[in-house]
């Protein structure tokens, strides 16, 4: 079985919209080279934009397409239960994770995202 790292999806999140809990040096060291090209607060200006919030709800609705193919591809086929109950976890910690990971974005990309 292959090794689905849902517990990933978390991270990323939190390293692209820069979520921290304060501001140290290992904070800094995290999202320096994402700072650096993009800072946080051009990144908030962009989700204001509103053809970047209508394009990130498109790409949004894309990709968690291509996850229920991947995830779920063939309804008809038996789903081993250790993967049944990884996806069921998964879907369950996605809402959390994502708002978790936006504090202090704006509230219209949140609301797409979420």
């Amino acid at each position: 079985m292959v090794n689905l790292q849902f517990t990933l999806v978390e991270t990323l999140w939190k390293t692209f919209w820069r979520f921290s809990e304060s501001i140290d040096a290992d904070t800094l060291g995290v999202h320096g080279e994402s700072e650096e090209r993009l800072p946080k607060w051009y990144l908030v200006v962009l989700c204001k934009y509103q053809p970047v919030v209508h394009w990130t709800r498109d790409c949004d609705n894309t990709l968690y397409q291509a996850l229920v193919e991947i995830l779920i591809p063939d309804v008809l086929r038996p789903i081993p239960s250790a993967l049944t109950q990884a996806i069921r976890n998964f879907a369950k910690s996605l809402e959390s994770w994502l708002t978790c990971a936006m504090m202090n974005i704006p509230e219209e990309m949140v609301r797409i995202k979420v």
